[in-house]
Formats: structure tokens, sequence, C-alpha cells
């Protein structure tokens, strides 16, 4: 009977992290009634047993972040928050204090690894069926106008089941290494032509769907990710170059015989040689001369930090000391006599430094780089090659790209992005501590 509830508890907690991927396409709402539920079920489970594991030095870096962002809402709320014009005037404090569930959400995911509680082989693969599902709609979207659910799509972005959110891309390039390590540690074909062409076809599969959906972006980062599986899995070498022709020619194709595609990529390329004379002519201390919307989020976003340089203006501010900025220069970016300012600069490490000051964006640089350190250590200076140590890979390819400080982003504090980052954060760290990891 013992043996039985356990096996119950374990089973209803691996089906909260099973819905995780399908929170993110049901919407914020399902994804923190996902994240609450799981939190509950650990702490309903194992009490306050997930809060007494020693804590290692990224443990503590974690829980001083929190710490930080919880006490620079309490100043920022009542010291330096002063806008009428906000529905509420303690946004900034209920926005912290409401945060702090991803530090709960950190903890409990470790104790779950630590107890060897996760069953990796079910979560990989169910992983990997959420993100080709996610392409198989996009293709259907794509070629019928409708997508299975009968939501709409055309132009030069396509949406899939996100409806109204333009993230598809996006999805796919998070959830699609899953599929890679999948067929490596679990399933195995034991003919090699047959994992040589489920392989292919996967990546194919992957790279059309983010193509047909316009996130130009996670196109980028897609790429960055196989060039960092090509580092790591020398046996994947000849198919990740045979995907890199499959990629040219299905750029190729496309830029052909699509005309909303040839201007959404062809934009891109433009735009994006207009940043680089951006940056050359910011760092040189030239006149800016060029114009775009990515450069008027990066001019905002510094502009912004200006403001508060050491403490920030709080978690969810950047929108309200954006409109504050008193400046005939930054007034080029905007409609009459305001700034026309997002709810973030599309950059993480903007926003944290508006949002958070000089003080917590050196916390978080000195936490991003204690995970890699860890997991550098754990993967390349652990002699034995363990199933531990391959399976902590792709959470580490994933963790890498997802903090590239060289890219436009979401909001860093938003549910989907903060939710996804420190689940990473949670398995990396807790497959590098804890030995004890069994095959499921």
């Amino acid at each position: 009977m013992v043996s039985q509830n356990i096996s119950q508890r374990n089973n209803f907690l691996n089906f909260q992290l099973l819905l995780i991927p399908v929170s993110y396409i049901a919407g914020n709402l399902l994804l923190n009634l996902n994240i609450i539920i799981l939190v509950l079920s650990v702490c309903f489970f194992f009490g306050t047993e997930i809060f007494k594991i020693r804590l290692n030095r990224t443990d503590k870096l974690v829980l001083l972040f929190f710490a930080y962002i919880l006490l620079n809402g309490i100043y920022n709320n009542f010291y330096n928050f002063d806008f009428p014009e906000s529905k509420s005037q303690n946004t900034i404090l209920i926005k912290s204090i409401f945060y702090f569930r991803f530090f709960i959400l950190y903890f409990a995911l470790k104790f779950l690894i630590k107890l060897d509680i996760v069953n990796f082989k079910l979560l990989f693969l169910f992983y990997s069926a959420c993100s080709l599902f996610v392409c198989f709609d996009l293709l259907y979207q794509y070629r019928f106008g409708v997508d299975i659910f009968g939501l709409e799509g055309g132009g030069r972005r396509l949406s899939g089941p996100f409806g109204d959110e333009l993230i598809a891309g996006s999805y796919i390039q998070r959830f699609f290494i899953f599929s890679i390590f999948s067929l490596m540690l679990f399933i195995k074909p034991k003919k090699k032509w047959i994992f040589n062409f489920s392989l292919l076809l996967i990546l194919i599969i992957s790279v059309f769907g983010i193509l047909i959906s316009g996130n130009r972006i996670p196109l980028i980062l897609f790429i960055m990710m196989l060039i960092i599986v090509f580092f790591y899995l020398r046996q994947l070498r000849i198919i990740l170059l045979s995907v890199t022709i499959c990629i040219a020619l299905l750029f190729s194709y496309l830029i052909k015989t699509d005309q909303n595609f040839n201007y959404h990529y062809g934009s891109f390329s433009e735009r994006s040689f207009e940043v680089i004379t951006y940056l050359d002519e910011k760092l040189s201390g030239k006149p800016i001369t060029v114009k775009n919307t990515y450069i008027k989020e990066f001019e905002l976003g510094y502009a912004t930090w200006q403001l508060n340089k050491l403490f920030g203006g709080g978690i969810k501010s950047f929108y309200w000391n954006c409109r504050s900025i008193d400046s005939p220069e930054m007034l080029r970016f905007g409609a009459g006599t305001k700034p026309n300012c997002n709810s973030h600069p599309h950059n993480y490490y903007l926003q944290i430094l508006g949002e958070l000051g000089i003080f917590g964006f050196i916390l978080t640089i000195s936490l991003f780089l204690s995970i890699i350190f860890k997991c550098l250590k754990k993967i390349h200076f652990n002699k034995k090659i363990d199933f531990q140590n391959k399976i902590i890979i792709p959470f580490f390819i994933i963790y890498i790209v997802e903090i590239f400080p060289f890219k436009t982003s979401g909001s860093f504090f938003t549910s989907v992005n903060s939710s996804f980052l420190f689940f990473i954060i949670a398995f990396i760290v807790g497959l590098s501590e804890y030995k004890s990891l069994k095959k499921n």
C-alpha cells in the first residue's frame, strides 16, 4: 500500500511537469495555475523538507537574487514610484511579491531531482512531442490558412496554436532539442540508418516550423543551438551538416516562392546591418544616424537605466519610467512630447539594468556565471561519462541560448520567460549536484 501511494504521488508530480509545455500553449493563466499547483503539491507531499537541503553557492545566489528583488520592490514602491496615471500605486510591490513563486519553483524542482522522482524518459519524449505538434500545426496553417483548431494565420508570421501570440518559433526553438536527446538516450534505434533518418526528419520539420513562423531571432538561436550540439556530439556532425544544407535549400525555396517570406527576412537582414552600424556609432561616440525598432528599444532601455542607475525602478516599472524621460534626443523615438515606450526594452539585460539597477545587474550576472561554471565542471571535468552527465547537456544548451545577451527578447519578468528560465536552472543545478540519478 505504501509503495502504491508513493507511485501515485510520483506519477501525479510527473504529470504536473509534463503539463508545463502544454501550459505555454494554453496561456499565462493556465501556466501560472500549473506552477502554483506543482509548488503546492511538492509542499503538501514533502512539507518544509524542500528547504532543508544544504545550500550550495548557486542556491545562495538564487536566494540573494530573489531577496534583492523583494527589497528592491519595497524600496521603489514606496520611495520611487510616483505615477498617478497608474491603476495601482502598489504595482511594483505586488509584482515583486508575486515573482517570489519562481524561487519556490526552483527549490521544488531541485528537490524532485534529488529524490530521483522526475521521469526523464517521459519528460523528454513528451516535450519532443509538444515541439513537433506545434511544427505540424504551423505546417497545416501555412497550407490551409487555419490551424487544426481553426485559428487563422497568414501574412509574414504564423502563430499556430498560440492564436494572437506570435511566439510559435520561440516555442519550437526552446523545446526541439529534447527530440535529439530522446533519440540518443531513450529510444536508441538499433539500426544506425533509422536513427540518422529519424534525427534528420525531426530537425528538418523543426527548422521548417521556425521558418514559416516568421520568428527571426528564434531561427538564429536554433542555428546557434545546432552549432553547440555539433561541438558536443561528434557522432551527429554528419547529420547536422546535412541539416545545414537543408536549411539553406528551404530558405532559398521560401524566399523565391513566398513574397511575404522574402520581404520579412529581407528586411531583417537590412535592420541587422543597421544595428551593427548603430553599435559602432554608439561605442565610438558618434551621432546616431540610423533609426529602427530595435535601435529605439536599445536607446530607450539605456536612457531608462540612466534615471535610476544604482537600484533601477523595480520590476514592471520600465514603461512608467520610460515615459518620464525628458530628453530631446529621446523624443525622436516618440510621438508628440513623450517617447513611444513599450512595457520592456526587448532585451533581458537592458531590462534588468533599468528595473533592478547596476546592483541587480551584477547579481544577475554573478548568478548566470555561477551556473555556467557549475555545468561546465560537471560536463568537462567529470571523468565518468554516465547517464546524468549526458542528460544535463540539453538543459545547458538551452540555458546558454536563453541568456545570450545579443538578442531581442520578451520581458524577463513575465511568467513565460521566468518560469522557463528557472525551470532550466533548477534542472542544471540539480543534475550537477546529485549523483544518484537513474534511468527511468
